[in-house]
């Protein structure tokens, strides 16, 4: 409860200082897409559009930071069944959109430790390899998420890169080209220092996911809003119109909450 409040004041004070206008470039993420989740995105691209914002991968969103073409791009994490839901959907609006997958799931290794690590206890939710393969036939981007989600700044070097090395060769069966990355958990804390070298040198973009850092965009390091749920239409909106960066790098966590 006071953890609850005082991260909300810490929210206030930073929308206070740091609003501004909606970026001219914005990437959200989900996860699994029920139908609130699918309500909420229609809603986001029918806002968008009128905006007259244009829906894209990530790779093509990565070349356009601070250009003022305005862009956007829904990107979603693990590897979800209901995911099959959003096909039409983006068909109908005209949508390219950018997925990243684990793996495991396409083994046959077992799934008790990525579902733990997801916090998923129905394993008749993960994604099959038709719904991968419907995702590549629609021309939506399939990007890198490691094998197993783990929080990768635990593992050791080795252990890391197989993780990352096994995703890669698993997901190139789908798509040749796999050229983003989109760590677990999102924060940049759970990643060391060789962990990214090793992954600007495979990929062309690392994607994160930490709130109020969308005015801080890189080529190749590209921040993600969690669009939440639990939030109004418009406070996501403020979320996404306010730069927290001075507080998120002084402090390691989201001056958003």
């Amino acid at each position: 409860m006071i953890k609850t409040k005082i991260q909300k004041f810490i929210r206030l004070i930073n929308i206070a200082l740091y609003k501004k206008n909606l970026p001219d470039q914005i990437v959200v993420y989900f996860h699994e897409t029920e139908q609130v989740e699918i309500s909420t995105i229609q809603d986001i691209i029918l806002f968008f559009k009128n905006m007259d914002y244009e829906f894209v991968s990530v790779s093509k969103i990565s070349k356009n930071f601070g250009t003022g073409k305005k862009m956007f791009s829904f990107t979603f994490d693990d590897g979800f069944k209901n995911w099959e839901n959003l096909i039409p959907l983006f068909n109908m609006y005209g949508v390219t959109a950018t997925f990243y997958l684990n793996s495991v799931f396409l083994t046959d290794e077992g799934n008790e430790i990525f579902m733990r690590n997801i916090g998923l206890d129905n394993e008749s939710k993960i994604i099959n390899q038709n719904i991968i393969s419907d995702l590549v036939v629609h021309n939506h981007e399939i990007g890198a998420h490691t094998h197993s989600h783990y929080k990768l700044s635990n593992l050791e070097f080795n252990d890391f890169k197989r993780e990352v090395d096994n995703n890669l060769t698993l997901l190139k069966e789908f798509s040749p080209e796999i050229e983003s990355f989109a760590i677990p958990f999102g924060m940049s804390r759970y990643l060391k220092k060789d962990q990214i070298k090793y992954l600007t040198d495979n990929f062309q973009t690392i994607c994160f996911g930490e709130a109020g850092m969308l005015f801080s965009q890189k080529d190749r390091s590209i921040q993600r809003y969690p669009w939440q749920i639990g939030l109004t239409f418009y406070q996501n909106l403020i979320n996404l119109s306010t730069d927290t960066n001075f507080f998120n790098r002084l402090t390691k966590r989201s001056g958003l909450g």
